[in-house]
């Protein structure tokens, strides 16, 4: 019965706004006696748009009021406080939908039980040091003391590379075979000054090595480093130019390539895409460290670190010591190796073990031959780099002739302070992208070992 008569009123009424309804619809009747009922217009009032549906605001005032507390104590902070709308007891009555200009439109509220981070939350993270979640292939050790370079071509783990281990056993096993029968030799014979001459080139060596090895090499921290640990205005008075070039890129960086100011790329200054920042003149972005390095020379997979301004020197000073110590203790080696009596307790070895220490013998010429090789490579790269020096010319910019813009020398030239401080206490999720994910643990390392303390 109540489907057919609003089925029947459906055709001859039209919906009007206030009083002018019912009139509306008694003239659509034919007369003023045959217009709807009240209980008809009440079934009717789904056809009402949902600006004319006026409601008391004592009953939608009630209904907002339990809602908002129920969705406080939920979700903790006010609502007021995530913008939803609170009704205002000064007001009598209003119009709620989207004709409503004097409150916000509660369709498009956020939901009272939204994951929202708040600063409080954000202030108590657990900060960790820079050294920690450093954001690259390089790795600290020694709790931030020393640090190197990571390995993507030739290396066994991600800071451990076959021809950096090459190098050490090119030095160690000739030296330890000189300190052990030779140095013992020529003490007793009464010469001093060859051994201890010897011992403190092959300990200027190793340290240069080590130096190297485990030293910044001019790093320029990215974007998310400078903004996490609140150290643009350091950077700036560092190197002498904003890197984030606050005044023309925005601080997520995008654009930068294209917002680059004139009088910085006309001297030099190029845009970073990886770590998105400006980097000076003959600085450049290196592929197996993921950083950009002050004048970048090379990536020595030989020292398993890059070489840049603040380690060149101990690259140069390693080159000139190592090729130093081949000179002192080869040829004493060889003639040792050489002496009668040497040979008359090789010959007693070798009949004692009928023969059984033979191939050792062959095994210690392979290696001598092998280190002779690699020698005469040093001298090579020896002469090399002075002819860099002499230039002032690095090996990429030789290698890609590029122009020294700044002409600055390559090794003359001052170190610099270390542009960023391994200690400084960040929070982990700023150092990453919001446009990238984090970057997945090293397959050859235990996720247990690489894994956030937090999850």
């Amino acid at each position: 019965g109540r489907a057919g008569a609003v089925g029947a009123l459906v055709g001859r009424v039209v919906v009007g706004r206030g009083s002018g309804e019912r009139a509306a619809m008694r003239d659509a009747g034919g007369g003023g006696s045959n217009g709807p009922s009240d209980f008809e217009m009440e079934e009717l009032g789904w056809l009402k748009e949902p600006e004319e549906r006026e409601v008391s605001f004592k009953s939608a005032a009630a209904n907002v009021g339990a809602v908002a507390a129920a969705a406080a104590k939920a979700a903790g902070p006010p609502i007021s406080e995530r913008g939803s709308a609170v009704a205002d007891p000064a007001v009598s009555s209003t119009v709620f939908g989207k004709g409503s200009e004097d409150l916000q439109d509660l369709e498009l509220q956020p939901l009272a039980g939204g994951r929202e981070v708040s600063a409080r939350e954000v202030s108590t993270r657990t900060k960790k040091p820079l050294y920690s979640v450093w954001p690259s292939r390089s790795r600290f050790f020694c709790a931030g003391f020393v640090m190197t370079g990571g390995e993507t071509e030739m290396g066994i783990t991600p800071n451990c590379s076959v021809p950096n281990l090459c190098v050490w056993t090119c030095i160690l096993a000739p030296c330890t075979l000189y300190f052990l029968w030779v140095f013992p030799h020529l003490w007793n014979a009464g010469s001093y000054a060859m051994p201890l001459a010897t011992l403190a080139v092959f300990l200027m060596a190793t340290g240069f090595l080590l130096a190297t090895c485990c030293s910044d090499p001019g790093i320029i921290p990215r974007r998310e480093v400078i903004l996490a640990t609140r150290s643009s205005e350091q950077l700036e008075a560092a190197l002498g130019f904003d890197p984030l070039v606050k005044s023309c890129i925005p601080l997520d960086g995008k654009g930068g390539a294209r917002n680059v100011p004139v009088d910085l790329s006309s001297r030099g200054y190029r845009w970073c895409r990886t770590c998105r920042i400006v980097r000076p003149p003959r600085a450049s972005h290196c592929p197996d460290c993921d950083n950009c390095v002050l004048r970048y020379d090379h990536h020595c997979p030989f020292v398993n670190n890059c070489v840049g301004q603040r380690n060149y020197h101990f690259f140069f000073g390693f080159v000139t010591s190592v090729l130093c110590l081949a000179i002192m203790v080869l040829p004493v080696l060889f003639w040792f190796l050489n002496s009668d009596n040497f040979e008359l307790a090789v010959d007693g070895l070798m009949h004692v073990s009928s023969g059984f220490l033979q191939p050792v013998f062959y095994g210690l010429i392979a290696c001598g031959a092998l280190i002779g090789i690699a020698v005469l490579l040093s001298a090579v790269l020896w002469f090399y780099h002075v002819f860099l020096i002499a230039t002032k010319r690095t090996t990429k910019e030789f290698r890609r002739s590029i122009d020294n813009i700044a002409e600055e020398p390559t090794l003359c030239a001052a170190r610099g302070p270390r542009l960023f401080d391994p200690y400084a206490m960040v929070d982990p999720w700023e150092l990453i992208r919001q446009d990238e994910a984090p970057p997945p643990a090293p397959p050859n390392l235990c996720q247990q070992c690489c894994g956030d303390d937090d999850d």
